[in-house]
């Protein structure tokens, strides 16, 4: 599980990043969605391959973290986005046989709210930086989830 951990906590802040701009009834409806497709992908989904999983969910984190960037963020796209995410997120604990709603929910949550009184207060700047540095990690991840490890890259213990 702890492998999974930072990623499901990402999807949780990405997600909550994601849907924040659109309307309230919008937003409501997208956390809902987004908690119960992680909850159910999760208990019924066969899993996949970790990797696949882990490749994936970056994907969507800076997809999902990318879109506070655009000039208009429609409802439809919050909806897409926040399923998407949960999808994610249920896929990714399928495949490590875990629970993803104590990893997720609380970081969407709490950027959900955060990011939208930011929204709403004029802090714009903020949450685009959020999400600016949720981009960087997950290409940074990404990346490095590719790249073979050669013998002397990793330390001793963890080889």
């Amino acid at each position: 599980m702890n492998a999974v951990a930072l990623p499901l906590v990402l999807l949780g802040l990405a997600t909550g990043v994601a849907i924040a701009p659109a309307a309230r009834s919008t937003r409501a409806i997208g956390f809902v969605a987004f908690a119960l497709l992680a909850g159910i992908v999760a208990r019924l989904a066969s899993p996949i391959p970790l990797d696949a999983a882990l490749r994936g969910s970056w994907i969507v984190i800076g997809l999902c973290a990318g879109a506070i960037h655009l000039p208009r963020t429609s409802g439809r796209l919050a909806l897409v986005f926040a399923c998407a995410s949960g999808g994610c997120a249920g896929m990714l604990a399928a495949s490590s046989a875990a629970l993803p709603e104590g990893y997720v929910l609380p970081p969407a949550i709490a950027a959900l709210a955060l990011a939208s009184w930011c929204l709403c207060h004029g802090a714009h700047v903020a949450v685009k930086i959020l999400a600016s540095w949720l981009v960087a990690i997950a290409l940074l991840m990404a990346s490095l989830h590719g790249v073979p490890v050669t013998p002397g890259d990793r330390l001793d213990h963890l080889e």
